[in-house]
């Protein structure tokens, strides 16, 4: 897409994926399986069951939406710009919240958890001069954005440009089962939860994420956004729907029943396959789905909707540190129902997580970095 004019429903759908980021983290504080920097409780059944297949459906295909739409825009821009405008606007973008991240926000999250959660006696000080306490956190993507970036450049200078169509309906099957296979066979060895040390490079779903950034370059050079049609959108929503409220629940509850969660992070058990291949199917669907779908509703933003759009970086960037503060603020709330306490405060969450990104954005400067 040659145009630079603002296609609002992706900004719209920016916003809506980073809420769908701090409510994975929030779920997990409160429940769900997997890694965070808080823990406040393990949920029971039935709860389990819905808070497991709203972090496993996100997984899906969030990020690698995510990765889509940058490598989408990384094409735009590096044609728009010069070599060394780029490098400077992605050192800048992307290098700072990272040695930000790494030696400030990271240290300053585990102090919150560790000074006003578990009472240790210790200091900020400490944190920021440990290197244990040091860490790229949630940042693996903008970690993996810069490194694509690096990678990217000198081949864009080729001028290559591969001309490819809009797949059709069974060549993104087969892509995806494709892609599902390979990251079953990697899960045999890295499971799922495994992350390469000193990066958070989670190598168990990279497969899915590198060929969304390349994707996200051939999309852009081919118009592949205009070509995706309400009707086939709405199509490929339906059928996701289907994947996430019917077949995985049954998946679930079999595979589970049979050899537990564990059988599905790895190994050489039916579940794994089976879940590295629905992960792909649901993937392809939802963001078919919803680039179709908010193209055809969300294209267009208020004032409000501005606001939380520019803030939407700012977001990723802080909401460890909010979250985890968060948590420790109403860690005294033990005798109530942990989904109860994660649909009250989940809103919350969200409203702080851009109040206090809307705030940083405005000190001087800070609005070309974030």
């Amino acid at each position: 897409m040659s145009s630079t004019s603002r296609l609002f429903y992706i900004d719209n759908l920016r916003i809506f994926l980073i809420c769908l980021v701090v409510l994975l983290h929030f779920n997990i504080t409160y429940g769900a399986p997997g890694d965070w920097y808080y823990n406040e409780s393990e949920a029971g059944m039935p709860e389990m069951i819905l808070q497991a297949m709203f972090n496993i459906t996100n997984q899906a295909f969030f990020m690698g939406m995510f990765f889509f739409i940058s490598a989408y825009f990384t094409a735009a821009s590096i044609k728009r710009k010069t070599t060394g405008r780029f490098l400077k606007d992605r050192l800048v973008r992307l290098g700072i919240p990272l040695v930000v991240f790494y030696f400030f926000l990271n240290p300053l999250t585990n102090f919150i958890r560790d000074y006003f959660i578990n009472h240790h006696a210790i200091t900020f000080t400490d944190y920021l001069t440990n290197p244990r306490a040091w860490g790229f956190g949630p940042l693996w993507f903008v970690e993996t954005l810069f490194i694509f970036t690096l990678l990217y450049l000198p081949f864009s200078k080729l001028k290559w440009n591969i001309k490819m169509s809009f797949p059709g309906t069974g060549m993104l099957v087969l892509g995806a089962f494709i892609v599902g296979l390979s990251q079953y066979i990697i899960r045999l060895w890295l499971p799922v939860g495994w992350s390469m040390p000193y990066t958070n490079l989670q190598f168990p779903f990279f497969v899915q994420y590198i060929v969304m950034l390349v994707f996200g370059v051939i999309a852009y050079n081919n118009n592949w956004l205009e070509a995706i049609s309400f009707k086939s959108a709405k199509r490929w929503f339906i059928f996701a729907q289907v994947m996430i409220w019917v077949a995985l629940p049954v998946v679930l509850y079999v595979g589970g029943k049979e050899k537990g969660i564990e059988a599905f992070v790895g190994g050489a058990t039916w579940q794994s396959f089976v879940w590295a291949i629905w992960e792909q199917l649901v993937c392809v669907a939802m963001i078919i789905g919803l680039f179709g779908l908010a193209k055809r509703y969300f294209n267009k933003q208020g004032i409000l909707a501005q606001q939380l759009s520019g803030s939407a970086y700012g977001v990723f960037i802080f909401h460890a540190p909010i979250i985890v503060a968060l948590s420790a603020l109403f860690v005294g709330w033990q005798n109530i129902n942990q989904l109860l306490k994660l649909v009250v405060l989940a809103p919350l969450a969200l409203v702080v997580c851009f109040a206090l990104a809307w705030l940083i954005r405005q000190v001087p400067g800070v609005k070309k970095v974030v």
